[in-house]
């Protein structure tokens, strides 16, 4: 390609080229209808024909395929697990690798239990180290102690893959830190080429092939420039039907590794955002001790609208994938088995990723024994019981369609069948109206379009008939494959789904209404106090029973049933969860209330991986590290903080302070407001300082000290931190809850 001179010509080559890669090997496929996944606009195109054609761009075969499977799963292991470290430099010894307990059944077998349809390998990391016996390398498994050398566990992970029914795919670090030749360009790229060849041959079928835009400087000092066509060209070649992400043209990256992809995503977008020097520009660029955290999002958050592909040449279909880690790093650390994301939190990340019309790239990394660690086993095997319970009743199922007046059969938007279309009964808007068998109630939706014809709803209601009118409970943008809504539980009878804006006739295939599960709270949720408290148990449903337990035990049915308020003289560890007479459980909460010299309780719980030591832990005197993972701070996110502290009798005070933590970069803010107010009864409170925080525009890591002077006589002091919400759009996380985390509250 060096020796195109004109630009003109050198970019119509390598689109053509591009394009070959596309589209050659698509009749191997077995899909039954035809892909138009790309398609090239007409200069001059008027508007309307801009939106034809993007409404008729649809997903190739092993991109629709891949679609489907919704939640995939990574698996990071090597050299860094044995390291403690998240990028190793290349200078590791292998001797150090030798898991002595690994078991890939065992991968394969919870992965396949807890609903994921593929597993990822990292086969090679920025270390450069192999999990293969490669030819081109020692830095490989081969001159490790395990199975005396002569393992290779790119070949077990593909054979348990097979046995457990999941998908096989490969992640091959470009960046090789110890490989010598990396960085004289030409050289390297042979190299990188023969070790790719080696993953895509020796192992049979590879479902996908994941790449990141990790680039360094080599032993030259010069920066390595990758053949990525070179690289596509070959995969498309050995593994034709195989997907290739991030840094390829079937799967695009959604931007950051968050877990939270957009409110509007387009799988529709102009062909530019192909541009791997885009994609490299914030993948991978940076280690942090979080983790992988890029320093900005690839695009902006309307990728695919009319203004955004009014401009463009050419339209390419470019789904979107949202990788995260269920631990704070990559790699495994045995300090992180306490930070395994919680199966809420897994619930959450759900409905952000594939009810928003992307697929969920979970990363799982086994321990140093081989195996994957217990704490992520408890918390998949949660989260996998949580999705199957919300989504197991549809009330959807066998309602009555009113829109035509002709109660036509709706079983084809409610068969879990993704390629058949609802022919709709009007144009613009488009209405559905529906009589459910009964009144339901339900604060979920789920819509699906039929994306073998095409992406096309751009904006959609939905409408609930209650107190004798139609009332608005739910809106949305884009829906693609799948989107997921939740709002306030609704009781009704009749709903109805009008899409206001849509690319040509909207080719909806799933609709469902669904019910969260069941959510039990305590107030206070947590406590410290000096005789004794009382704790009221509140459920969100009116059908759902508490059951708790006071002994450490878990508790369900058989526990103690709650029926009145609970009084504590002494400390006590509450656990207690909601269940609805059909057997449906919530999740299980748990609240401290511990006795001390002076007491504080709080309305809201933090994070039960962020929560400070107890309520104590914020009026122990001992105030927390900049390292807001210290075991000092409690941390609450998208809540506020609402703190009374019982100082037992009325006492003289002039000295009040409050810290925060600040660490934007993990997405920990300082509050919007902090205001304090005093009581001498507990019931009627006077404020007596309030303070309003800017906020900032940039990164920043601070520990934020708020202290005053107030002479007066109180015995309680309450302190309330309001939470700064939705983080800022030059965030990589924006729009997302923010977290606040809080430590120590002095008055004196």
């Amino acid at each position: 390609m060096s020796r195109i001179r004109n630009k003109k010509l050198r970019a119509t080559v390598i689109i053509l080229f591009v394009l070959n890669i596309f589209f050659s090997f698509q009749l191997k496929s077995q899909e039954k209808y035809t892909s138009n996944n790309f398609v090239t606009l007409k200069p001059g195109s008027t508007e309307q024909e801009i939106i034809e054609a993007a409404a008729n761009v649809t997903p190739s075969p092993r991109q629709l395929t891949w679609q489907r499977l919704e939640t995939t799963a990574f698996i990071h292991f090597g050299l860094n697990t044995f390291y403690n470290q998240e990028w190793g430099h290349g200078t590791e010894d292998p001797a150090r690798f030798n898991p002595t307990l690994l078991n890939t059944d065992q991968w394969a077998r919870v992965l396949s239990e807890t609903g994921f349809k593929m597993l990822i390998m990292t086969c090679k990391h920025h270390d450069g180290f192999c999990m293969w016996p490669s030819k081109y390398t020692d830095h490989d498994v081969a001159a490790s102690p395990w199975r005396n050398g002569q393992g290779d566990l790119v070949k077990e992970v593909a054979e348990a893959c097979r046995k457990y029914n999941l998908k096989f795919g490969v992640y091959l670090s470009p960046w090789d830190r110890h490989e010598p030749s990396y960085g004289n360009s030409p050289e390297y790229n042979k190299f990188f080429l023969n070790q790719l060849t080696e993953l895509l041959t020796n192992y049979g079928t590879v479902d996908e092939v994941w790449f990141d835009g990790a680039c360094g400087e080599g032993p030259n000092g010069k920066k390595q420039v990758y053949d990525w066509l070179a690289y596509y060209s070959l995969i498309r070649k050995l593994q034709p039907n195989a997907v290739i992400a991030v840094m390829g043209p079937d799967v695009r990256w959604v931007g950051t590794e968050s877990g939270y992809g957009r409110e509007t995503e387009w799988s529709v977008v102009p062909y530019e955002l192909t541009s791997q020097e885009k994609i490299a520009e914030g993948s991978q660029q940076a280690a942090t001790a979080e983790g992988f955290t890029p320093p900005g999002d690839m695009e902006s958050q309307d990728l695919g609208s009319l203004s955004k592909i009014r401009e463009a040449k050419s339209l390419i279909w470019y789904p979107s994938e949202v990788d995260v880690s269920i631990r704070p790093g990559w790699f495994w650390h045995e300090s992180e088995n306490g930070r395994v994301k919680s199966p809420e939190k897994l619930l959450d990340i759900y409905f952000s990723s594939v009810g928003r019309n992307s697929l969920l790239l979970l990363n799982i990394p086994p321990d140093s024994t081989g195996l994957i660690n217990e704490a992520d086993i408890r918390s998949l095997k949660a989260w996998k019981t949580a999705v199957e319970s919300i989504f197991k009743d549809n009330f959807v199922k066998d309602a009555k369609e009113k829109s035509s007046g002709r109660n036509l059969n709706t079983s084809i938007l409610t068969d879990k069948y993704d390629s058949t279309s609802w022919k709709f009964n009007s144009a613009i808007p488009y209405t559905l109206e529906l009589e459910l068998n009964s009144v339901s109630s339900f604060n979920v939706l789920l819509l699906q379009e039929n994306i073998s014809i095409g992406q096309r709803i751009e904006h959609f209601t939905l409408e609930a008939w209650i107190d004798n009118t139609w009332k608005q409970i739910a809106e949305g943008t884009t829906v693609g494959y799948k989107r997921l809504l939740r709002f306030p539980t609704v009781n009704a009878k009749q709903v109805r789904l009008i899409i206001d804006k849509s690319r040509l006739e909207p080719a909806l295939s799933e609709i469902g209404l669904y019910r969260q599960l069941p959510v039990a709270t305590a107030n206070p949720s947590s406590a410290s106090f000096t005789e004794s408290v009382k704790v009221e148990l509140m459920c969100s449903e009116k059908d759902a029973k508490i059951y708790f337990t006071t002994d450490g035990s878990t508790p369900g049915e058989k526990s103690k049933l709650y029926k009145k308020a609970l009084e504590f003289d002494q400390s006590t560890e509450l656990q207690f969860i909601a269940i609805r007479n059909d057997g449906t459980s919530g999740f299980i909460n748990k609240s401290s209330y511990q006795k001390a010299k002076y007491g504080i309780s709080l309305l809201n719980a933090p994070d039960e991986k962020y929560n400070g030591g107890g309520p104590l832990g914020l009026v122990d005197g001992a105030t927390g590290s900049i390292d807001f993972a210290d075991g000092r701070w409690s941390g609450f996110n998208g809540s506020n903080l609402e703190a009374v502290v019982d100082l037992g009798s009325v006492k003289e005070l002039n000295e009040f302070q409050v810290n925060f933590n600040e660490s934007t970069k993990s997405w920990i803010f300082r509050p919007q407001q902090v205001e304090f107010a005093i009581s001498d009864d507990g019931k009627n409170y006077k404020s007596i300082f309030t303070k309003t925080f800017e906020k900032p525009m940039t990164e920043s890591e601070m520990l934020l000290k708020v202290p005053f002077s107030y002479n007066c006589k109180a015995r309680y002091v309450k302190v309330v931190a309001t939470n700064f919400g939705r983080i800022p759009d030059w965030h990589i996380a924006r729009g997302e809850p923010a977290w606040l985390f809080v430590d120590e509250i002095t008055a004196r």
